[in-house]
């Protein structure tokens, strides 16, 4: 495990980054594998992950942990097998953007890119269409990025992504965003993003809208003293573009108690 961890990330000082850092490696590796392969159909038509749950406590490669607590692999799954899905395929300064669609339909929408600093500030953006085909994964687009690693640095540097389902003129839905940083993330020193979180209630749902200033990657939420379910986790959140996440509010608590008892965290934390 810290063999794995260490090729991109810095060794961790305790040991609750090491739990947190660790989950990120297991979905990350599943995750490149799987939009590798949904970007090469039809030559693979499908993926399947070992293991979804234990059975008995344990140290494995499941997405749900004995307790039924979802890992970072259960959360990036929802992402990464998703019927339309956004997927980067990233060598050096190139970066290559994909849709992969595997409904029956064909679907219609944008992808909003900036190429920008870690604390937001843009280098470059635009807007493609696309047009994917049913059952099929479309490549939108390829980029070469080196002469603006060459003038502001390699490490400094990061590609952001937004699946918009809809057209340029209309308002749309977000379907996903996905990041590509130029260097290993051990190489990287990430400003502290700053996170914020606005929490609220609604009908027994608890509704909360994270904001960050600078680049706050696999930003992971939680609620000391529960177990829950969000919408999302362990997601990367570029500055300037809130997230709303939620959960079933736990049976029993207030509003101010969820208030007190959220933890939002990023790689930033990592000591």
């Amino acid at each position: 495990m810290v063999y794995y961890l260490t090729d991109r990330f810095r060794l961790p000082r305790d040991f609750a980054d090491l739990v947190y850092l660790t989950q990120i490696v297991q979905a990350e590796a599943i995750r490149i594998g799987v939009e590798h392969w949904r970007r090469n159909r039809p030559r693979c038509a499908g993926a399947l992950y070992w293991q979804l749950n234990d059975c008995w406590p344990v140290i494995s490669w499941a997405s749900i942990d004995y307790d039924g607590r979802w890992k970072a692999l259960q959360y990036a799954a929802r992402r990464f097998f998703a019927p339309v899905a956004l997927s980067l395929e990233d060598d050096g300064s190139r970066v290559g953007v994909y849709v992969a669609n595997d409904t029956p339909a064909p679907w219609q929408g944008q992808v909003r890119w900036s190429l920008e600093t870690l604390a937001g500030e843009g280098v470059e953006s635009r807007q493609e269409p696309v047009a994917a085909a049913p059952q099929a994964a479309t490549h939108v687009r390829a980029f070469d990025f080196a002469p603006q690693l060459r003038q502001h640095g390699r490490s400094r540097l990061v590609f952001v992504a937004e699946l918009w389902q809809g057209e340029a003129r209309q308002a749309g839905q977000r379907l996903a965003c996905q990041v590509v940083t130029f260097a290993p993330e051990r190489q990287v020193v990430l400003p502290d993003p700053d996170l914020s979180a606005q929490v609220q209630a609604r009908d027994g749902v608890l509704e909360i809208t994270v904001s960050a200033r600078a680049l706050a990657r696999f930003v992971a939420l939680s609620l000391r003293g529960a177990d829950v379910v969000w919408s999302d986790n362990y997601f990367d959140l570029p500055a300037g573009r809130p997230a709303r996440v939620t959960c079933s509010m736990p049976e029993g608590w207030s509003l101010e108690q969820a208030r007190q008892a959220l933890k939002v965290r990023s790689l930033a934390d990592v000591r």
